[in-house]
């Protein structure tokens, strides 16, 4: 009860906004998946584009009303662009097979003219549903990783020119993610997101479980606290409230710009495009996002309320409901299909690939325990279900039953 209060007081204060959710489809719940964009491709079933064109279409008798379709690995990615590079631009040397034919397979479709993210979203529209292009707002790989080959890989050029604009620690240390505290940081990432949005999709997704963090001790903060408040922050304990906010402050000019841009390319097309958001329940003001700012300037249409942990974690979803309540902004519960498991590493691969071993296998919620866990979040108030790493259409399908009469269903 304790902390519902503050997250009541501020909902009370939240003003009529303009924020407008998409239409739950084939039912009265939102469901919204996303593709990563990388693991069709590294396992071989994504090749032209028709295979991307039949992978959506297999959505179009499900509860499905968004799709969003992942467009960053890294810091770069899986679409032409002239701001980011394609992941594995210029590498030669791989630690896994399926990172090879990933590479391989979109220089191939570069050359042959295919645009993945526009035939992703021409796909979406064909099947009735919408298109969200999926920012992973911090992937890039540590170079002291196991697998020396990710960061050549994955790790766009501007992270290698400008190991200035990493975060840094108390004292000094740079880490391997880049700041947002720097204006040239988030202008390279603004700059991928208007290409983007120039594409023919619905709205952009922001996605902060992948990977914080997204400030340290970083010259900009530690400048403007010094102004404003007379002390150096790395004095200070990491929860002092002046510094949880003058990050947040940070990160919500960024996510207004990416409203402003939304609202510009939406202009040029006579429609309005869609802004979300996926954020940890436990960590996200910590991280930099002011959820209760975002909601009270109506800059979210939806946001995924998720654990930054493999699936099968419950929390209390009704303060983020009240928080929201008045917004406009749909809360979806964010669920995390893969409950077991990690992903291939290159050792493993090598293994794999010379008989010694079968490939690892991963543990995913059921159908009847997706069933169960929607009917809890309904309960709670939730306006409908995210689902990260789920595009097997027969459990979708399977959720229609909870998503058509959410009112009717009876608690497991």
């Amino acid at each position: 009860m304790r902390r519902l209060l503050p997250l009541l007081l501020l909902a009370s204060l939240l003003p009529q906004s303009s924020a407008v959710p998409p239409a739950p489809r084939h039912g009265e719940k939102l469901v919204v998946i996303n593709d990563d964009g990388f693991s069709g491709f590294f396992e071989g079933r994504y090749r032209n584009a028709e295979d991307l064109r039949a992978q959506v279409l297999r959505f179009r008798d499900t509860p499905v009303a968004v799709l969003e379709w992942c467009i960053v690995q890294g810091s770069r990615t899986n679409f032409p662009s002239r701001a980011v590079e394609l992941v594995g631009a210029g590498q030669t040397e791989f630690g896994r097979r399926g990172d090879q034919l990933v590479t391989e397979t979109y220089r191939r479709l570069a050359a042959e003219g295919i645009d993945t993210l526009q035939t992703v979203a021409r796909a979406c529209r064909e099947a009735g549903i919408l298109c969200y292009a999926s920012m992973r707002m911090n992937g890039d790989y540590s170079p002291t990783g196991s697998d020396p080959t990710l960061p050549r890989q994955f790790n766009g050029d501007f992270w290698h020119a400008h190991p200035e604009f990493r975060v840094r620690d108390a004292k000094g240390t740079p880490g391997t993610k880049l700041s947002y505290a720097f204006a040239e940081v988030r202008a390279h990432k603004l700059a991928h997101l208007r290409e983007a949005a120039a594409r023919d999709i619905d709205g952009l997704h922001l996605d902060f479980l992948r990977h914080p963090p997204f400030f340290g001790y970083d010259e900009p903060l530690v400048h403007a606290f010094r102004e404003k408040h007379g002390v150096d922050p790395r004095t200070l304990p990491a929860s002092d409230a002046r510094w949880i906010a003058l990050r947040a402050e940070a990160m919500t000019g960024f996510v207004r710009d990416v409203r402003a841009l939304l609202d510009e390319a939406g202009a040029k097309k006579g429609r309005r495009l869609g802004l979300a958001a996926r954020i940890d329940h436990r960590e996200y003001l910590a991280l930099g996002c002011d959820l209760a700012a975002w909601l009270r300037e109506g800059l979210l249409d939806y946001v995924a309320i998720a654990q930054r942990t493999l699936g099968g974690y419950e929390f209390d979803l009704a303060p983020f409901v009240a928080l929201a309540r008045g917004s406009g902004c749909a809360v979806l519960f964010g669920e995390e299909a893969i409950t077991t498991g990690h992903d291939l590493t290159a050792a493993e691969d090598k293994l794999v690939a010379a008989g010694k071993m079968a490939p690892p296998k991963r543990g995913q919620l059921t159908p009847d325990q997706y069933r169960g866990r929607a009917a809890r979040w309904f309960a709670a108030g939730a306006d409908g279900l995210h689902l990260f790493n789920e595009n097997d259409p027969a459990v979708l399908r399977g959720l229609s039953a909870v998503t058509a009469s959410p009112k009717q269903t009876t608690l497991p």
